[in-house]
């Protein structure tokens, strides 16, 4: 009798053990099968993706192999004839999602996307003897080749709307046209372009520049099945690093061939021979042009490299004075606006320093470089003597200013008549400019402007009383 209750304790037991990975279970397979998703793609954009003899084949096709079994997923193929095909029915819910394209402010209309999870570059292709071009910005005046429907469309008319478009149905076609000179220059995805510059042999065309941004891939997925974002991520942050290297190795290195049938002749020695030297002159003109598309690519990851160098440097000279070092009026503006919300938020004062300086000597004012020694001693003066998270920016010509987060006025009086008393006891400074001061305490709802017109009003009262005096803003 004890052992048939301890089997019936046991059992209980063993149920509850197993009862979570049960539900887990039925969460992701419904009546014993799996979730089935529909989706469409883009047919004809080998090697990322397209439909071959019914089949979806190319890069795509093998990570949604992976994703299926991560995500306990049944993805379903509904066949299109192009890309705006594909595009309409994922908008109109014929499929469900589209697994590798890029986010657009237009396409978050109808679509939430995944995470990307592959990401290639965009190259202009033109004729042999075009010069290397830097971007949209270098094409100028030329004619743009691109696939009706694709992202870059949408990015050129935003940001480069001078430019003039020619829209075709697919790269393959565009090529085509490109080689008959209906256009100047295409825009295309490096890989693809690769494989039907050599599948069609259009020996005169070559990848002359990059073209941004780069494609970012990523599932598109129709808003009334948003619930298949979350398993989608699941199953993109888990796929492995050295399955996605084996799939960009097959598809970087492979280039497709289309099957050729050849008219059966009549078996004589002449023709073998012919056949023959064809045959060598097209290996020969085939290993040409991919060395020369070699040597661009190789020039293109040079100037990605020369780009982003360049980026870093526009970034901080878009936030910073060239003369002085010091942020500029933009950079301050904006610090300014956060240092209001946050005061809002929790009610932590703020102080505002504005400093002009008005020349005296004439010879110094008149020169340019002498100038420039002056206010870069102004800078020098400023960051000497404030702490660390004071910001200092020169706002315009001869004006500076400087923001005091969470400083109540009496702190930053202080500091302002040691930055004086700094600045006038400097040799070249005070000999060159002289130098009027005012300060006032961020109000209750109070914006940025009203803020630093009150200040302005303490300035001109520093100057009424002959300069080189801190004056504080009425409260």
């Amino acid at each position: 009798m004890r052992n048939r209750w301890l089997t019936i304790i046991a059992s209980w037991a063993a149920l509850l053990v197993i009862a979570p990975a049960y539900a887990y279970n039925e969460n992701t397979v419904i009546n014993g099968q799996l979730e089935e998703v529909t989706y469409c793609i883009d047919p004809n954009w080998a090697p990322y993706e397209s439909i071959h003899n019914g089949k979806h084949i190319g890069i795509s096709a093998q990570y949604m192999a992976l994703i299926e079994e991560l995500a306990s997923l049944k993805f379903s193929l509904v066949p299109t004839d192009s890309w705006q095909q594909s595009l309409s029915y994922v908008q109109q819910g014929k499929c469900q999602v589209i697994p590798m394209l890029n986010t657009s402010d237009y396409r978050k209309q109808f679509l939430d996307f995944s995470l990307p999870y592959f990401e290639a570059p965009n190259v202009l292709v033109a004729k042999t003897g075009m010069p290397m071009l830097q971007g949209y910005a270098g094409i100028g005046n030329r004619t743009v080749g691109i696939v009706q429907g694709y992202r870059q469309v949408e990015y050129i008319s935003r940001y480069y709307p001078s430019l003039r478009l020619k829209l075709v149905a697919s790269e393959e076609e565009g090529l085509q046209q490109l080689a008959k000179g209906e256009f100047d220059v295409l825009v295309g995805s490096i890989m693809s372009v690769n494989m039907h510059i050599n599948n069609l042999n259009l020996k005169d065309l070559v990848i002359v520049g990059y073209a941004e941004p780069f494609d970012s891939l990523a599932f598109g997925v129709n808003k009334s099945y948003g619930h298949l974002v979350d398993k989608l991520n699941y199953a993109i942050e888990h796929i492995p690093e050295r399955q996605k290297v084996e799939i960009y190795k097959k598809w970087n290195n492979v280039q497709i061939r289309y099957a050729r049938n050849y008219t059966v002749m009549l078996l004589s020695v002449v023709i073998v021979l012919l056949v023959l030297f064809w045959l060598i002159a097209r290996k020969r003109c085939i290993v040409r042009y991919n060395r020369i598309i070699k040597q661009k690519n190789d020039e293109i990851g040079s100037l990605q490299a020369n780009l982003l160098e360049k980026n870093k440097t526009l970034a901080f000279l878009s936030a910073h004075d060239k003369v002085t070092g010091l942020y500029n009026r933009n950079h301050m503006i904006q610090r300014a606006e956060e240092e209001i919300s946050r005061f809002h938020r929790f009610h932590t004062t703020a102080s505002l320093i504005v400093i002009e300086l008005t020349s005296i000597n004439n010879d110094v004012a008149s020169s340019l470089v002498g100038k420039e020694e002056a206010l870069k001693a102004v800078a020098a003066s400023c960051l000497d003597t404030v702490r660390e998270v004071d910001v200092v920016s020169r706002f315009t010509g001869e004006q500076f200013i400087i923001l005091c987060p969470q400083t109540e006025l009496a702190s930053s009086k202080h500091l302002a008549d040691r930055l004086m008393a700094c600045m006038l006891g400097h040799r070249l400074l005070s000999t060159t400019f002289k130098i009027a001061m005012g300060m006032s305490e961020l109000r209750e709802d109070e914006e940025f402007t009203d803020w630093f017109e009150r200040t302005n009003k303490a300035l001109f009262q520093s100057k009424r009383l002959g300069y080189g005096v801190v004056s504080v803003a009425e409260g």
